[in-house]
């Protein structure tokens, strides 16, 4: 018995189409299907062995035996899709790079920079109370609108002010009066005691009366001057020139010292309250530069120097408040508008620098890939820095402005292999 005979049964899952038919013909007492392909074989090389017999003896031309030894188009195409789909040895790699990919090496201005951010406000200003009590006769500015220095901007109720000081005046030019003519009993009355005529009592009553009109006089003159002062402040007048931002009052309305009038601002020069990590501190210093955009002017930046620097860090944070001042001549920005910008804390001029993606490192040191036509060459460079927060390294040897490198990092990009830029 062969060991065919004696090998265990297949699982059906294990089973073959034609196995299937057997077992099912075998059932059925049918007999099992025979295997048909040994015979096509048999007769596709029986045919091609004729054909050749008879191309040697000239009965079919040869070009057609050839047609039945060579593989059909649909036999060849997965062959040469095969062929294509591998790489031909000894081909060129060329890699393509985008214009964002290169740098070109030029001489800038180098810096080190720390990000400040925040809101404007004005450097003067000024909420305007009332210095005296009364009606308001009349209010010359509204928000919005500009005040020239020394314009008036409120009018409170002159003529009752004006009344009050000539009735003062008047009590102290009368008492002034009696003054003089008190001076002038005190000296007869001390003729009249040097020649005995009269008593020293006399005259100790009349110098008390002299003092007692002097102060008199001095309380009424200090009176006087209050009023006209009272007078002078009940015209109210724009100490700087700047906008009216806040109008309180109306015409009509009493008023009392301290009741607030209008607000003044002065835009002119606007304040930036940033703040920036104490770590910083050693190397800010007053003066340095501030250069910010604000919302609102895109594509527009503006510049500032600091002006103060707080001396400790706000409380509960590890951020140190720093006061900048910008110039705003032509009135464009407005406080409370949003600031950001960067301070400036170093920076060297007509220096080369790189981006830092640009710099690769082997055994022999730091390089670059430069241009070279249409190739990419190791480049060696020494450098002496990195600047912009280790955004930007400074190079000291290597390049020259005009030499253009490959800024990103392209790791399959190796020296001496061909490029090509797309765009170009």
């Amino acid at each position: 018995m062969s060991d065919k005979d004696t090998a265990p049964p297949k699982p059906e899952w294990a089973l073959t189409r034609r196995e299937r038919k057997a077992i099912r013909a075998k059932a059925s007492g049918g007999k099992p299907p025979r295997r048909v392909w040994p015979w096509v074989v048999l007769v596709l090389a029986a045919l091609v062995a004729g054909g050749i017999w008879a191309s040697q003896n000239g009965l079919i031309p040869t070009d057609q035996v050839a047609a039945l030894q060579e593989p059909s188009d649909e036999d060849a195409a997965p062959a040469e899709a095969e062929e294509a789909a591998q790489p031909e040895e000894g081909r060129e790699v060329v890699m393509q790079l985008l214009p964002s990919e290169l740098t070109t090496v030029e001489a800038a201005t180098l810096r080190e920079t720390v990000r400040l951010t925040g809101a404007l406000a004005p450097n003067r200003h000024l909420g305007i109370p009332a210095e005296v009590s009364g009606r308001v006769d009349a209010v010359a500015k509204r928000a919005g609108q500009f005040a020239e220095e020394g314009e008036v901007l409120v009018r409170i109720d002159i003529e009752t002010l004006r009344n009050q000081l000539e009735q003062q005046r008047s009590t102290a030019d009368a008492t002034r009066a009696q003054l003089e003519f008190a001076e002038a009993k005190y000296e007869r009355t001390q003729s009249l005691v040097d020649r005995g005529v009269a008593t020293s009592s006399t005259l100790d009553s009349d110098a008390a009366n002299v003092q007692q009109l002097q102060a008199n006089l001095a309380a009424l003159e200090n009176q006087v001057a209050n009023a006209e002062r009272s007078l002078e402040n009940a015209t109210i007048t724009a100490p700087f020139s700047g906008y009216i931002s806040d109008r309180n009052v109306d015409p009509g309305a009493y008023v009392s010292p301290g009741t607030a009038l209008m607000t003044l601002v002065d835009i002119s020069s606007l304040e930036l309250e940033g703040a920036v990590p104490v770590l910083y501190a050693p190397q800010i210093r007053e003066g340095q530069t501030v250069e910010v955009v604000v919302d609102g002017f895109a594509g527009q930046q503006f510049e500032g120097s600091v002006e103060r620097i707080a001396p400790v860090a706000a409380s509960g944070t590890r951020m140190l408040p720093i006061y900048a001042t910008i110039d705003n001549p032509d009135g464009v920005l407005r406080g409370g508008m949003f600031a950001s910008g960067a301070l400036v804390l170093e920076q060297k001029p007509d220096a080369i620098g790189i981006p830092a993606d640009a710099l690769r490192e082997d055994d022999e040191g730091s390089f670059v890939l430069k241009q070279d036509g249409d190739r990419v060459i190791r480049q060696p460079v020494e450098v002496t820095r990195t600047w912009d927060r280790d955004r930007i390294a400074e190079i000291a040897e290597g390049l020259s402005p005009g030499d253009v490198v490959v800024s990103a990092p392209l790791d399959r990009l190796q020296p001496d292999m061909k490029i090509t830029v797309i765009g170009d």
